[in-house]
């Protein structure tokens, strides 16, 4: 008797403006790989409404810097000439790339309703949610999304940081939301001023 063994390879999309790149984002990348969460990990930096936005090559150069193992970096204007992301996009990459997971910390959690297409969303990927308010993430998931909690894969390592924070507390000493080779290229580019 003939067994078929099918391995179907848990691939990530990790979307963000990772402006700039943080410790806590390769942080997240790195412990998802290493705990076996997902075998392999997209990062997708993309334009957003945010003020002071460093271009996307910049930020892809940033990524290439500490870019982990098993990681690659997307440019998302071989799929969309405004840079910006939307379900359509998503479906393009994530069929191109065969990517059935979707990593995002918990305050996109509490903003997923307003999605277009949430639902597909939902049915077709399983999220990986990052914890980073002190609100519990299970009951939110019961109340909101009770029909997909099997979708859910909740980190319950915190991190706080955000590009934001990271942002505003810039400092090439002792910083502890960036790491010494971003805040070099961040110096070196003259960044963030």
């Amino acid at each position: 008797m003939l067994y078929s063994i099918f391995f179907v390879m848990k691939k990530c999309l990790f979307v963000g403006s990772f402006n700039p790149v943080t410790i806590a984002h390769i942080e997240i990348s790195k412990y998802l790989l290493k705990e076996n969460i997902i075998d392999y990990l997209y990062f997708l930096p993309v334009n957003s409404k945010k003020t002071n936005l460093v271009n996307i090559e910049k930020r892809i150069e940033m990524l290439n810097l500490v870019n982990p193992k098993d990681t690659k970096i997307l440019n998302i204007y071989e799929f969309q000439k405004e840079g910006t992301f939307n379900t359509t996009i998503l479906k393009k990459i994530t069929k191109k790339y065969k990517i059935n997971y979707l990593v995002m910390g918990q305050d996109l959690l509490l903003k997923l309703e307003n999605f277009v297409n949430y639902k597909t969303i939902l049915k077709n990927y399983y999220l990986i949610i990052i914890k980073r308010l002190n609100e519990k993430i299970e009951p939110i998931i019961k109340e909101k999304f009770l029909k997909y909690q099997d979708k859910f894969i909740i980190i319950n390592k915190r991190y706080h940081e955000s590009s934001t924070l990271a942002r505003s507390k810039i400092s090439f000493k002792n910083n502890k939301y960036i790491s010494k080779e971003i805040l070099d290229y961040i110096k070196e580019n003259n960044l963030y001023n």
